[in-house]
């Protein structure tokens, strides 16, 4: 039987890990991804008729594109473990190392996507230009943020191998 010191502790760290549902979780990415590919359509399509529902669309397949990469650094991290060891600093560079790369991947698709004429391997994996790059390392920084409450609900460890990215 716990003590009664250590019931609301547990508690309070089971209801926390309650607040971000993967739910929750999906709706947070779907608008920040939303939010910055209609960004993306003003920027590398400005003459685009209905960029809301455009940005939906794109945010959507963004989300998938998270989905499946995410799904192979999941199973990729069951071998591949914590290279950097454990502890937060460790946690972090870990985070970073797998997801830094592979979300420039992902937002490399999206600007694929959305700018007309992005054409060679040059253009389409360095990018065409300082705008193209900046809304790259942008959506890296966005997906980055999302993560926030999924780290702060499970009180920070960094959840490297998670299956969304």
């Amino acid at each position: 039987m716990p003590s009664v010191a250590t019931a609301p502790a547990a508690d309070f760290v089971s209801k926390r890990k309650n607040l971000v549902n993967p739910g929750l979780y999906l709706l947070i990415k779907l608008t920040a991804y939303g939010l910055w590919c209609y960004l993306g359509l003003r920027l590398f399509r400005p003459q685009q008729t209905q960029p809301i529902l455009e940005a939906l669309r794109f945010g959507v397949i963004r989300l998938f594109l998270g989905l499946f990469f995410g799904l192979v650094i999941f199973f990729l991290a069951a071998f591949w473990g914590h290279t950097f060891g454990t502890g937060l600093p460790q946690n972090i560079l870990t985070y970073l190392g797998a997801y830094v790369p592979v979300r420039w991947i992902e937002w490399t698709i999206m600007a694929a996507l959305l700018t007309p004429g992005l054409l060679g391997v040059p253009h389409w994996f360095l990018g065409n230009g300082n705008r193209d790059r900046l809304w790259r390392l942008g959506g890296i920084v966005i997906s980055c943020v999302a993560d926030i409450p999924f780290i702060a609900a499970f009180d920070g460890p960094v959840p490297t191998g998670r299956f969304l990215c």
